[in-house]
């Protein structure tokens, strides 16, 4: 009996010990877990299903994510950052709301040792700070749907409803748009005005282009968005077959919108695919991978003709699985390659 006592006692300090060692175990793996902060302006759909693929990806890759909402200030974009930074994160994802708040937070992660990767973020004065930029180029959509103006509007006035300027990508999708434009010497860019990615103030200068140009024949309207917001105002005002719409982002309403022939043309990209680059390079750095400084968006211009084959924004398991096993090497043109990345 005094045996059998012996061997129950050591089977039950066997077994306490591997319930010890499990939860220890358990705490280690949970401490060695990477920690990553992502830092998007607002929760409008671009931005929400952009960080839904993040989050996809960050569980793909058995990252944990910290999600943070900037509300288009650059002061709350800083103090973002900065409570990354004490939250000791492992990297940063972030989406700037500006161009004066992303040198100042890029700054902040760089001095704190914690690597930072962008979202529309290419600045060659910062790149040696960052661990790389994910670019829907701007010079690439502006041109691609300028052309598409050119080629398809044959004469008339031309305006643009820009987005927020002062982060500077508003203002390079309307100066590479109007460049295209312009070699239709036929048509004639005739004022650019902010929408501010808000859809009822694009409604708003809508009316007043419409107001300001009767001869008005097409408008780049810098997002899908804002667009419905300018159909609208044409619609009440009984213009919508005289001014053609076009857009860019390839959003679901977006591209809802060109199926049912409203906007006439978008250049479209996935927000869920570029924040899903974006966290698997920054992951795939921090472990010890080389990743390229600057990778472009795949993007091309959607029309009614083609609208089932734009990359959809809501991710996937299947669409996330893609992005990770995507060729980095080959997210590449002229603009990449130019500048020397």
């Amino acid at each position: 009996m005094f045996k059998n006592k012996s061997l129950l006692s050591i089977g039950i300090a066997f077994l306490l010990c591997l319930m010890v060692f499990s939860v220890f175990q358990f705490k280690a793996q949970a401490a060695d877990k990477l920690h990553i902060a992502y830092i998007r302006p607002t929760n409008e759909p671009y931005y929400k299903f952009g960080f839904d693929g993040a989050k996809l990806m960050a569980d793909l890759m058995g990252v944990e994510i910290l999600g943070y909402i900037s509300d288009m200030k650059p002061e709350k974009e800083i103090a973002s950052v900065e409570d990354a930074i004490t939250q000791q994160v492992d990297g940063i994802v972030l989406m700037s709301v500006s161009a004066s708040a992303m040198p100042i937070g890029i700054k902040k992660a760089y001095e704190a040792k914690i690597p930072i990767f962008l979202i529309f973020g290419y600045n060659e004065e910062l790149m040696n700070k960052m661990v790389g930029t994910v670019q829907a180029d701007c010079n690439l959509s502006g041109s691609i749907i300028g052309k598409w103006v050119a080629e398809n509007i044959p004469e008339g006035d031309i305006a643009v409803i820009m987005g927020l300027p002062g982060r500077g990508d508003a203002e390079c999708y309307r100066d590479s748009f109007i460049n295209e434009v312009k070699k239709n010497t036929k048509l004639k860019v005739v004022d650019s005005v902010p929408g501010d990615w808000n859809r009822q103030k694009a409604f708003t200068q809508m009316e007043n282009l419409i107001t300001g140009y009767p001869d008005l024949k097409a408008v780049f309207v810098q997002n899908e968005d804002m667009a419905l917001g300018a159909i609208k105002a044409l619609e009440e005002a009984g213009k919508a077959d005289q001014v053609a719409i076009v857009s860019q982002n390839g959003a679901p309403y977006g591209l809802e919108s060109i199926a049912a022939g409203g906007i006439k043309a978008t250049v479209g990209w996935s927000c869920s695919q570029e924040a899903q680059l974006a966290v698997r390079m920054l992951v795939e750095n921090i472990r010890g991978k080389g990743v390229p400084k600057l990778t472009i968006t795949p993007m091309k211009v959607i029309t009614k003709e083609n609208v089932n084959d734009a990359v959809p924004w809501e991710p996937t398991m299947e669409s996330t699985t893609a992005s990770l096993n995507l060729d980095l090497t080959k997210l590449r043109h002229e603009f990449a390659m130019g500048a020397g990345y």
